[in-house]
């Protein structure tokens, strides 16, 4: 968290400042005179600076994650680095927002669940105990068991929960990014959001380095340069492969399942146009509206489910505590 928050502070003060008029040195320079920051951190990207290191490398020694060191890379490239900061800075913001919101919609939630589960287990341990000794609830019956064991099989549940996460990370681990993706475009509900995430990344990267009148093959060429092992890196080596057996760019976005449908008629429009990278850079932008929209509906839902599920819990542990005892009453 603590980085999170470093890097979207670093990013705010330094995008200004270079809006302003400042060069990158004379930027740093001032963050470090401001004393906002860790005075460590921000001497690493002085001195990274000073012996010639690319920018990437610099804001790497500071602590951003692989994917934004990545799209530097690329920004030094096409030259567009104060809008590539900025569109960095604005992901920042909105993956903040909406973490907000979820915390907020399920803090009431869970602090419901935690009670439920702490009920079960105070009925579980100093009600269901003396109800078995005085004998007026049969020991067979659904609703004890459930109260018995109950507390168990959550606990259990809750630690297998952990395991199959801590498994599935290992195996995703020793999967390529392309592998990885392909598995993520095939969960359910989930899929939909990877993919206009991925799609609208693409496009942005891409849309910036034909607008700077590249072509296909040196865009390809470039991003291959970048050497490092994500998704976007890795798809231009196979695609830049394909073009030199004689494919088209669109042809070979047809197999990637993590990218829209329409992606590869958008490149295919454009290419014929003249304005593939006027289209894919509106297109981005379409994309990441839409997935900012879909998040937020979904983030709604959430709260309604979890609230059922606690209201289903609760109407259990009744009728487990009740029907037992209604049940010995009728007998007698």
């Amino acid at each position: 968290m603590k980085e999170e928050i470093f890097r979207k502070q670093f990013l705010e003060l330094l995008v200004a400042l270079l809006e302003n008029g400042f060069s990158m040195q004379e930027s740093i320079a001032v963050m470090k005179r401001s004393g906002q920051f860790s005075e460590g951190k921000i001497q690493a990207f002085l001195t990274s600076l000073e012996v010639g290191a690319n920018l990437a490398t610099c804001f790497e020694k500071v602590g951003f994650l692989p994917r934004q060191v990545t799209q530097i890379r690329l920004a030094e490239i096409h030259g567009d680095l104060q809008h590539t900061l900025a569109t960095i800075l604005q992901h920042m913001k909105l993956f903040e927002k909406q973490q907000k919101e979820l915390r907020k919609v399920i803090a009431y939630p869970i602090l419901l669940l935690c009670f439920v589960f702490a009920l079960l287990f105070g009925m579980r341990l100093f009600l269901l105990p003396p109800l078995l000794q005085s004998g007026m609830i049969d020991d067979r019956h659904w609703g004890v068991l459930f109260l018995a064991h109950g507390p168990f099989l959550l606990a259990g549940l809750l630690v297998g929960s952990v395991g199959l996460i801590f498994l599935i990370w290992h195996y995703l681990k020793r999967k390529t990014a392309i592998e990885r993706a392909e598995l993520f475009a095939a969960i359910p509900i989930f899929a939909s959001f990877f993919k206009l995430y991925q799609t609208s990344y693409f496009a942005l990267e891409w849309g910036r380095l034909f607008k700077q009148g590249l072509e296909a093959h040196q865009i390809l060429e470039q991003m291959i340069a970048v050497e490092d092992n994500l998704l976007l890196t890795m798809v231009a080596q196979q695609v830049h492969q394909g073009m030199t057996q004689g494919q088209t760019l669109s042809q070979q976005l047809v197999r990637y399942p993590f990218l829209m449908p329409e992606f590869p008629l958008i490149i295919y429009q454009g290419e014929v146009k003249g304005q593939l990278g006027e289209e894919l850079l509106i297109y981005s932008q379409l994309l990441l509206n839409n997935l900012v929209l879909k998040v937020e509906k979904s983030i709604q839902w959430i709260q309604p489910i979890i609230f059922l599920f606690v209201a289903v819990l609760i109407l259990a542990i009744y009728m487990a505590m009740l029907l037992p005892m209604y049940g010995n009453l009728g007998g007698i």
